[in-house]
């Protein structure tokens, strides 16, 4: 919408500002005035854009508010209309001199008078539509200017022939040139581009840019070197400016520096590629060298070995000292084993107590015997860490490509499965993957998907070898013992699943799944009129669960067990595992009515502060004893002590594995009053138990 024109009539004669108020109707706002001493005051209030000037007046004359006027810049826009009733040269000049742009003589003829008042209100209108451009371009170029100086890109424009109209002050820190210093010199002068690894000078890209009128992007690894020779890594792109025409009216540059960010990615891709702890390279890079000693190897007739080292009973040391020493070991054996690393052979953490070398060979190499032994030296090599000696040992397990494996991934597997091995030769071995260890590993997979299939399918078989009284030949009990049958009907060995149950975890599954079968059959005993005890072994690993406590609890209560026919049967290795926590769930166990039993004492640590320190109820003689008490001394020594210190105690005791009338005769004879052992009876199912103790009730159980 225009905006309407103020007009202001100055003359004293009234009737002269009524016609001319009148004449102007719907112009604009009008106003008039017939005092000229308030002339200036009404024209500063009024703020007109056209003024119709009496020249003759009394008091102050049109010629003296003319001079008033311009001495005021503030009225430089002011149109003033002169009205006079002379026809003189002389008065038009002076009055022209003094700022007047038009003539209207007397008398008035309103219609013309309107007309030139129109026309100037027409042109008022239009330099007012040209301020406020001109404002508003003048805005918008100072918010350019302002936002070119203040973004972290550094901006530089230059005419058509690549000579600088323009740096921000990001541009002139990195180019080390002022604005007024660089003004008007060539691009090329100003910013100096060369190669950060070559020192090769480039062709500045905003050169080529006017050159091919096309937007040209810096070369990769950019190096832009300042007027004070400060050097900086830089990247963006450059592209000519064109007009409405397409006709080149300069170009502009716009780049950043990228130095930080640069040495920032080669930091994260470090961190990527390394083990923080150790600084040694991690699995990530340990399978890139991996898979680049392969190839090598697979071109040029030769091998590439993987040792895998694993500490030996670390996790001991870091549940005993803590997680902050146990990285310190970390950190120290790291750090020794990175004496080993070279061009050829890489050292990297694996992951947790785990290392790895990555070892080229030539194809009729000897073996790496002499290299696992230095390895082992030197992790055996005694230190001292927050106050303590620590004398440490480890187990090596190797892959060897192509002898035993065509990739990263078999060379990997196939190490882990011999270190396994190793490991289980005891502490300080070293085991090379081999096709038995293959089938060794092909038959560990196997029971542990016949394992888990049998968890899915809760189809565990616990089978029940009876405790018998010595004395009186009755069952007073029966130990439950679990059973895994394989896809051909035959049982597959404790040792092999239960090894795998605990070294998978799954060994939690088992023993619930277990504890419930048994307390389901004791509690059919029960309820058929025989009262026994049922006892159910409990792993080490089993007592690392905070949750054993409430699982049995449960299963009592699920199974409607009395707590009383139920016996907990634990190793020496399960009380010595988290002995505080061991003690805490034992006692729980025991507050609810549960019986516990030590099982093969005399094996293990055989501390008599275990008697003393846990609920116990019962104490069984490893059959190891009983099998060579008649033949040796000692073991008769051992199980003689064994039964006088349960009866001092007030203790159960138990021996296992009676093979022969002779042995049953002895522990009678001894004060064993509970055995059981192949003599007495096999393990046997719950229904052929159940037709025992049927037989019994009957008086016709024949043993």
């Amino acid at each position: 919408m225009t905006e309407l024109s103020k007009v202001l009539v100055i003359d004293d004669e009234p009737i002269n500002t009524l016609q001319l108020e009148h004449a102007l109707a719907g112009i604009g706002e009008v106003q008039s005035c017939n005092e000229s001493s308030e002339a200036m005051a009404l024209i500063a209030d009024f703020k007109p854009d056209i003024l119709l000037l009496d020249l003759e007046m009394p008091t102050i004359s049109g010629f003296d508010l003319l001079a008033q006027i311009q001495c005021q810049p503030s009225l430089s826009a002011l149109r003033i209309i002169v009205i006079t009733a002379h026809n003189d040269p002389e008065i038009e000049e002076r009055a022209l001199a003094l700022g007047a742009i038009d003539f209207i003589s007397k008398p008035l003829n309103l219609t013309l008078c309107r007309m030139r008042v129109e026309n100037h209100a027409k042109v008022r209108a239009q330099e007012r539509a040209l301020e406020k451009t001109q404002r508003l371009l003048a805005a918008e170029k100072e918010h350019l200017r302002i936002t070119l100086d203040s973004i972290a890109d550094g901006v530089i424009s230059t005419d058509e022939h690549a000579c600088i109209t323009y740096l921000n002050p990001v541009a002139q820190r990195l180019t080390g040139w002022s604005q007024t210093a660089a003004k008007g010199r060539h691009i090329e002068e100003v910013m100096k581009l060369r190669d950060a690894s070559t020192k090769e000078a480039y062709i500045n890209p905003l050169t080529v840019a006017l050159k091919e009128n096309r937007p040209v992007a810096m070369a990769i690894n950019t190096q832009l070197v300042s007027k004070q020779g400060l050097e900086y890594r830089v990247e963006d792109s450059a592209a000519p400016i064109l007009d409405e025409q397409r006709q080149q009216r300069g170009a502009v540059m716009v780049f950043q520096d990228v130095s930080e960010t640069l040495a920032m990615s080669v930091q994260m891709t470090y961190l990527a590629h390394h083990d923080q702890l150790t600084a040694l390279p991690n699995r990530v890079l340990l399978h890139d060298r991996l898979t680049q000693g392969i190839a090598r190897a697979s071109a040029g007739n030769r091998k590439v070995s993987l040792m895998l080292l694993d500490l030996d009973n670390f996790k001991y040391i870091n549940d005993a000292m803590g997680h902050h020493i146990g990285d310190e070991i970390i950190a120290h054996v790291g750090h020794s084993l990175d004496r080993f690393a070279c061009s050829d052979i890489t050292v990297a953490r694996v992951g947790g107590d785990e290392f790895a070398l990555v070892v080229p060979q030539e194809q009729n190499s000897f073996g790496l015997e002499a290299l696992i032994s230095q390895l082992l030296d030197v992790i055996a090599k005694p230190f001292r860490l927050g106050g303590e000696q620590h004398n440490l040992s480890a187990s090596v397990g190797i892959s060897v490509y192509p002898d035993d494996a065509s990739s990263v991934e078999e060379m990997l597997r196939h190490a882990d499965s011999a270190m396994y091995k190793a490991k289980q030769a005891g502490a300080n071995s070293y085991c090379y993957f081999s096709d038995d260890l293959q089938h060794e590993m092909n038959q560990r997979l196997a029971v542990g998907y016949t394992l888990r299939e049998a968890l899915e399918q809760n189809a565990l078989e616990v089978h029940y070898q009876p405790k018998f009284d010595l004395n009186t030949n009755d069952i007073i009990g029966a130990e439950g013992l679990v059973r895994l049958r394989g896809a051909d009907g035959k049982l597959i060995s404790p040792a092999q699943f239960i090894e795998y149950a605990e070294d998978s975890g799954l060994i939690y599954r088992l023993g619930e799944q277990v504890l419930e079968q048994c307390c389901r059959d004791a509690k059919a005993w029960l309820d058929a009129g025989h009262a026994q005890k049922v006892a159910v072994n409990i792993s080490a690993k089993q007592f690392s669960d905070s949750a054993l406590v409430d699982t049995v609890a449960a299963i009592l209560e699920k199974t409607q067990l009395p707590s009383r026919y139920l016996e907990l049967e634990v190793t020496e290795s399960a009380l010595i595992d988290s002995y505080e926590q061991t003690v805490t769930q034992l006692q729980s166990i025991a507050d609810m009515g549960v019986s516990i039993a030590l099982d093969d004492f005399g094996t293990g640590y055989s501390s008599l502060s275990y008697l003393r320190l846990f609920p116990l109820n019962v104490l069984k003689i490893d059959q190891s004893f009983v099998r060579d008490m008649l033949a040796e001394p000692q073991a008769l020594d051992i199980v003689t002590a064994i039964i006088d210190l349960a009866n001092s105690l007030g203790l159960e005791i138990v021996a296992e594995g009676i093979e022969t009338e002779p042995q049953a005769k002895k522990l009678r004879s001894l004060g064993c009053g509970i055995g059981q052992g192949y003599l007495l009876a096999k393990p046997m199912v719950s229904v052929s138990l159940s037709q025992l103790l049927e037989q019994q009730a009957a008086g016709t159980l024949c043993t």
